[in-house]
């Protein structure tokens, strides 16, 4: 059974454990990063449609930012979010591809060119979004409603956790997580477990930062999304 490092933070560590041990792996949690709500007031003015390019807005946005949108068309990163966007009351969902970069494209073709649209995110975030429908003339107010924060481990820990449990295979979904990783292997001067790993990765800048580490393997999944990520682990 090939044991996999899940590193994303919770509740999704949780989740995609799951299906790992459903699938037959052995998973083993590792959360290298903390999502963290921000204290935010209600913005101000008239928004014609709402963004979010992760659920973990919709988890940490305060109840009073989000009750008053709900009616507005809502556009989201993926089905996931989606669902999250439903059950927490919006009703006109639209969902992207999977990325910041599509959902933009959704956003600028199914828009007027004058929409004011309220972007929530997280602090730590590319701006790519906001710089390919902000450059079309529609009008971004961005609020970020929750924080990213780096979570640390004592070095005993982590080595009796990762001798215990050879990583066949380690899970990447940020590069911030991948930098804490990378960062965390160098300090504990433990790169020698990770000799026969896996690093399979969210994205290409994901896995631009374990590139030239001296890692033997590692991939990039086919779509931005866990799906497309768990489809590049080898039985």
């Amino acid at each position: 059974m090939k044991t996999v490092l899940v590193t994303r933070p919770e509740p999704g560590a949780t989740r995609t454990a799951k299906r790992l041990s459903a699938r037959g792996f052995n998973p083993i949690i590792l959360p290298l990063t903390e999502i963290q709500p921000l204290y935010v007031k209600a913005p101000s003015g008239k928004f014609d449609a709402v963004a979010i390019t992760s659920a973990n807005a919709l988890r940490h946005a305060p109840r009073e930012i989000l009750t008053p949108l709900y009616h507005l068309p809502c556009f989201v990163v993926g089905e996931t979010t989606a669902e999250i966007a439903r059950s927490t009351g919006f009703k006109k969902v639209n969902t992207g591809n999977g990325d910041g970069i599509s959902l933009a494209g959704k956003v600028n073709s199914s828009t007027p060119v004058k929409t004011h649209l309220l972007y929530l995110t997280g602090r730590v975030r590319s701006s790519k979004f906001e710089d390919i429908v902000g450059r079309t003339g529609r009008a971004v107010t961005s609020i970020a409603v929750y924080d990213t924060i780096l979570k640390s481990y004592e070095t005993d820990y982590l080595v009796a956790l990762l001798k215990r449990f050879l990583v066949d295979a380690c899970l990447l979904y940020s590069t911030k997580g991948a930098e804490a990783l990378m960062g965390a292997i160098r300090q504990t001067q433990i790169q020698y477990l990770f000799e026969k790993t896996e690093f399979l990765c969210l994205s290409d800048g994901i896995a631009a930062v374990v590139s030239g580490q001296g890692f033997g393997y590692i991939a990039t999944a086919s779509l931005p999304d866990e799906t497309a990520l768990l489809e590049l682990l080898k039985a």
